[in-house]
């Protein structure tokens, strides 16, 4: 989708202390193997701070030095991967009564690894629909430290889960960023690689039954034969490149002309692999401030777009491609363009 009259007004985001993988190893947490595969030095660790508080934080540090204020907002999108509070509870709901009020439509969406860029294409939609919405909020906050998800296993050599939540205000009136496209694309024959060896009902949560990745995947490998698999794989690499080409032409941008390219958090060999096939270094990506503070959920691309302006990475004119793909699969991509720096950003 070609955008460019949306942009971004404000960011905000919320880290907790950092736990070093040096000690996650001392303490019996992470094999030295997975960690020395992985790549990571460091993981976001909230405690006991409620995910819907992380991103009530977010939220207000988003409208700081923004434009617009919270009762302006015409939509509120939550985005989690993890559990937020009570089974019957909606997080959006803490937002809006703690910051934006009970004006704009609120929800809750399920998106994995890219649920804020989904939240961002929804709130182009709003914004354009009706001449009288004139901002939205997008959040996506996670805390996984709970009994029934193992932050430190998710998955041979996949990455770590670190807590955390980030916040953007779009808007109609300028910003310091437009967003230029946005695109999506889904392959849903990956629905059950995520599901194998587990019945849909009851759910797992409801019995507490933990998360169990390796479980899952194991399962899957023996359900399919080695074409089928074989198969599933080039598609889901296809399917992955033409999101990234779709974005990029829609937002009129080669390759080239992208400064940093920011995706879902992975370990150093996934994350190498990944932008490869898309055609940047891993130079080009966020892996080096990831590797910090591990896979915070949907939050990953906003906290890399956020670290890169709060370091002094990125000047007026530059171009960010913000992509990733979420189990089932889904795939997102979205070209950003730096109009200015925001006035907390160092200039050079």
């Amino acid at each position: 989708m070609r955008v460019g009259d949306i942009f971004i007004n404000g960011i905000g985001v919320e880290l907790p202390e950092r736990q070093s993988i040096e000690s996650a190893v001392e303490q019996g947490l992470l094999r030295t193997d997975d960690a020395t595969v992985q790549g990571f030095t460091s993981v976001a660790i909230a405690g006991d701070t409620p995910a819907p508080e992380l991103a009530l934080r977010a939220a207000q540090s988003a409208f700081k030095d923004c434009d617009v204020q919270p009762v302006e907002v015409a939509l509120l999108v939550y985005a989690n991967v993890w559990f937020q509070g009570p089974l019957t509870w909606q997080p959006q709901f803490y937002l809006q009564h703690h910051l934006v009020g009970d004006s704009p439509l609120a929800i809750e969406i399920k998106h994995g690894c890219v649920g804020m860029l989904s939240g961002m294409e929804l709130a182009v939609g709003s914004l354009r629909a009706d001449d009288k919405h004139q901002a939205a909020l997008v959040v996506a906050s996670d805390n996984f430290g709970t009994p029934l998800m193992d932050r430190w296993a998710t998955g041979a050599g996949l990455t770590v889960l670190g807590d955390g939540a980030s916040a953007v205000v779009l808007t109609k009136k300028p910003g310091f960023a437009r967003l230029v496209s946005v695109c999506s694309g889904s392959f849903s024959g990956m629905e059950e690689a995520w599901r194998s060896g587990e019945p849909l009902f009851p759910p797992g949560v409801t019995v507490r039954r933990p998360v169990d990745f390796f479980g899952t995947h194991d399962a899957f490998r023996k359900s399919v034969t080695a074409e089928a698999a074989a198969i599933m794989s080039i598609t889901h690499i296809q399917r992955n490149i033409e999101c990234i080409q779709r974005t990029l032409a829609e937002a009129d941008v080669r390759t080239g002309e992208i400064k940093k390219i920011i995706t879902h958090t992975m370990s150093k060999e996934e994350q190498q692999s990944y932008v490869g096939m898309l055609g940047f270094s891993l130079e080009q990506s966020t892996w080096d401030f990831g590797r910090g503070i591990g896979h915070v959920g949907a939050s990953d691309q906003v906290l890399a777009l956020h670290h890169l302006l709060t370091t002094g990475q990125l000047v007026p004119g530059d171009r960010v491609l913000l992509c990733g793909f979420a189990p089932g699969s889904t795939y997102k991509a979205a070209v950003v363009e730096i109009l200015d720096l925001p006035s907390w950003a160092p200039s050079r």
